[in-house]
């Protein structure tokens, strides 16, 4: 989940952008579906809480130039299981070396590099609550990653369409009791 994950993210349409018109970025269109697991069957009404990263490498709550919950927001899927909403294209970046965490970096002769990836957290009665990052298929950083979440089964394939990106992403959840995690930032 990592320490950016903010509650309350607010609801938006189905295809609406979590950025705002002003962040600059390449714009991605991340479209798919949310189904059972064992069955394939569609989940209508599941939640997707996304998040990520501006191209500078900063949450929405870490740069006051960011407008509130930019780059934040929650999708309910229709009746197909289906979703779609335009983001940023991922960019990688690196966490900060000042503290114990670059410690750890310079013992381990590791960069400091995170893959470019946008955060999901996928819920619905009934269902396992998954949490995870779609990585960019290709990003050179993947093996290295500074929080060691990376890998390639999470990655996805950003395809360019004209101007834009297009991410064909499907979530399959597993029955089980449905538990959000405690957000580090509140609302």
């Amino acid at each position: 989940m990592g320490p950016f994950f903010r509650a309350d993210a607010p609801f938006r349409a189905q295809g609406a952008s979590i950025a705002s018109e002003e962040t600059p970025g390449a714009r991605v269109r991340i479209s798919g579906r949310v189904f059972d697991r064992g069955n394939r069957a569609p989940i209508a009404g599941a939640v997707l809480d996304t998040w990520q990263a501006a191209p500078n490498g900063l949450y929405e709550n870490q740069d006051e130039r960011q407008p509130d919950y930019n780059l934040r927001g929650r999708f309910r899927t229709d009746e197909g299981g289906g979703y779609e909403l335009t983001a940023l294209m991922p960019t990688a970046y690196p966490v900060p070396t000042d503290g114990p965490v670059g410690e750890l970096l310079r013992a381990a002769q590791r960069p400091p590099d995170r893959p470019a990836h946008i955060h999901f957290i996928v819920s619905a009665p009934g269902y396992e609550t998954l949490v995870t990052q779609v990585f960019v298929e290709g990003d050179m950083t993947l093996g290295d990653d500074a929080v060691f979440t990376a890998g390639r089964n999470m990655a996805g394939d950003f395809k360019k369409e004209g101007g834009r990106f297009h991410l064909a992403y499907d979530f399959p959840l597993g029955r089980g009791i449905s538990k959000m995690p405690k957000a580090p930032i509140p609302a």
